[in-house]
């Protein structure tokens, strides 16, 4: 969209945060280069040129480095790696250029997703990604004429791979032949055009040409909508641009005709009531009744428990596939009819890329599956159980047993059964739990899921300081502990709260 082409060439800071937000923080350089390593692998027999960043000056470091590509080029090598074109002000840089049996190139670009189309009968490409291969298709049909041979391969993670040992990059990776889903060239150069005319512009004038359409709030506004937004309000998207163009930006700024309009929807009218009406209201809310029911159902003994996990393009672990979110630490919590506490916990060790170990142990923790298993979000930790139990068939009957028994503590907020203001829209357990208790992740030397992920990534490919891993590893304990503890004390304040008189 022109507001981040803008972002891009005018204001860089916001457009490196814009990024931030959208990708939560991952290092797409560092997770982009590790199949590109992958793919640099099968290509390992033949001769490989890759073309010389350095010494680039920024000034002009798109017209060096189209110099430098033609130098690289001009060793006739079989593959050059990162070649960058400029052609009449328009610049593409690409990953791989392979040399084919016709003695042409043939583009190869390299993402590192487990699936690069969208989920329809057509399945088409996805949006980004046809943008992007299009653009360098047409670049490369200017820039290297007879030399290019039109043909456009997108390489990318087979979802199905599992890893037995040593990785098998052929199997690994997927080759899909993606010429003839180009887009025309007559769109490419509308979407040039529009671009180059939108960058000169002053911001203010930019957002006057091009008028938030509801598309994208982030990439518009470079920040998320606030959690009080009318766009928080579920499944009424398509009416509520509508509320938008009305200067009502917040859930507050909807009155009684509003409110009214947007019950014709096709959201049932008694949850969209619930949802705005909290929402509008400065005062707390229990409904008694329904958190009572939803605790009823509880056994004893609770187990409080809560996995961490770490993710990567290429599996790390054995018998893995790529993206998996692998355990690789847990903590649980157990209550007894008495009401005793008891702690344990599991985190690999540093260097392991065997994860089974941590499985048997959670299960003697969970002492063969007889209580009630509380969670946050059980879609997680319940989906990771079922990805174990596929890869190890004798922990099978434990794991669907502990999902069958399982209750997640945050329905109690995100069913709005307890509605406070100060937990900020949100159901998250940091939010709901320093307005409940007086605990809070402020002072954490891990304070969030994915710092922890990241650093457990680390500690499982051996690469944390040696003289700094026994405190490293003490904070990933004590974070992973204050998630099971902190629900804990959320319930043990919530029937605090069903006790109390009105």
């Amino acid at each position: 969209m022109p507001q981040l082409a803008w972002f891009s060439k005018n204001d860089k800071e916001t457009y490196k945060l814009i990024n931030e937000i959208r990708y939560a923080g991952i290092d797409g350089q560092a997770v982009g280069q590790a199949v590109e390593d992958a793919v640099m692998a099968l290509l390992a027999d033949k001769h490989i040129v890759s073309v010389d960043t350095n010494n680039l000056w920024y000034t002009h470091r798109h017209q060096n480095y189209h110099k430098k590509t033609q130098e690289a080029m001009a060793t006739n090598a079989d593959v050059i790696y990162q070649p960058g074109f400029l052609v009449n002000n328009m610049y593409c840089k690409c990953d791989f250029l392979v040399k084919n049996e016709s003695w042409t190139y043939d583009l190869r670009e390299v993402k590192a997703k487990n699936s690069i189309r969208k989920k329809s009968k057509a399945e088409p490409l996805l949006d980004d990604l046809i943008a992007d291969i299009s653009f360098q298709d047409y670049i490369l049909k200017q820039a290297l004429w007879i030399m290019y041979s039109w043909k456009t391969y997108i390489l990318h993670l087979n979802k199905q791979y599992v890893k037995q040992w040593k990785i098998n990059f052929s199997e690994l990776i997927i080759k899909d032949d993606v010429s003839e889903e180009m887009m025309e060239s007559s769109l490419i150069e509308r979407i040039v055009e529009t671009v180059d005319e939108a960058i000169p512009l002053t911001k203010e004038m930019l957002d006057i040409r091009y008028p938030y359409t509801g598309q994208d709030h982030l990439s518009y506004f470079w920040t998320p909508p606030p959690k009080d937004s009318v766009w928080k309000i579920p499944r009424i998207w398509a009416k509520l641009w509508s509320i938008y163009q009305q200067e009502k930006r917040r859930i507050t700024d909807l009155n009684e005709v509003d409110i009214e309009w947007l019950r014709k929807s096709n959201w049932e009218e008694s949850s969209l009531m619930t949802y705005v009406r909290l929402r509008q209201s400065w005062e707390t809310s229990i409904d008694k009744d329904a958190i009572t029911q939803q605790f009823e159902t509880l056994k004893f003994p609770l187990f409080f428990y809560d996995y961490e996990t770490i993710s990567a393009p290429i599996p790390i672990f054995e018998h893995t596939h790529p993206w998996q979110q692998v355990i690789v630490q847990y903590s649980c919590h157990k209550i007894d009819e008495d009401w005793s506490v008891t702690h344990s916990e599991w985190l690999i060790e540093s260097g392991q890329h065997d994860f089974k170990p941590i499985i048997e142990k959670l299960l003697q923790d969970l002492e063969h599956w007889n209580g009630t298993y509380v969670v946050w979000y059980e879609w997680f930790e319940n989906k990771r159980n079922e990805e174990v139990a596929k890869m190890y068939p004798e922990f099978e009957a434990a794991l669907m047993k502990i999902n069958e028994n399982t209750f997640d503590l945050m329905t109690v907020f995100s069913t709005w059964n307890y509605f406070d203001r100060r937990f900020q829209w949100s159901s998250s357990i940091k939010k709901v739990l320093p307005v409940l208790t007086d605990i809070s992740y402020d002072n954490l030397a891990i304070p969030n899921g994915a710092i922890a992920s990241g650093i457990l990534s680390n500690l499982a490919k051996w690469l944390l300081p040696a003289d700094k891993l026994d405190s490293i590893t003490q904070n990933l304990l004590t974070y992973c502990k204050q998630d099971t503890w902190a629900m804990v004390r959320i319930w043990e304040e919530v029937k605090k709260k069903l006790t109390q008189s009105t």
